[in-house]
């Protein structure tokens, strides 16, 4: 009996495991050319930019046409901030990452870029 019990609980603990690898948030990089040395999230309207996400990746950049690992963050709506290889900061607002783990940055999202 006793080894049931510990069975499950190995069960159950198995089980809650992946529900935490789900909770990981991708971004995709949807330009043609554009690469990325610096992405940041804030909680929308904050400005309180979070880490570096592109040091997540193995290079330290996003690339076009690249997925990126975001790291700590809780679900929630957010601000992107990225910044390219020549310097230049675009913003993406009131990223919806309640419901979707995914989002994407594409060339229509850097026609404001400075």
């Amino acid at each position: 009996m006793r080894v049931d019990h510990v069975l499950l609980a190995l069960l159950f603990g198995l089980a809650a495991h992946p529900a935490s690898a789900a909770e990981r948030f991708i971004g995709f990089n949807e330009t043609t050319s554009t690469v990325f040395t610096g992405v940041y999230l804030a909680p929308h309207s904050s400005g309180a930019w979070g880490a570096n996400e592109a040091l997540n990746d193995k290079d330290h950049v996003w690339d076009a046409g690249e997925r990126l690992v975001i790291g700590d963050v809780s679900p929630g709506i957010f601000d992107l901030k990225v910044v390219d290889r020549s310097g230049r900061v675009c913003y993406k607002y009131a990223i919806d990452l309640t419901k979707d783990r995914t989002f994407d940055i594409r060339e229509d999202d850097l026609r404001d870029c400075k």
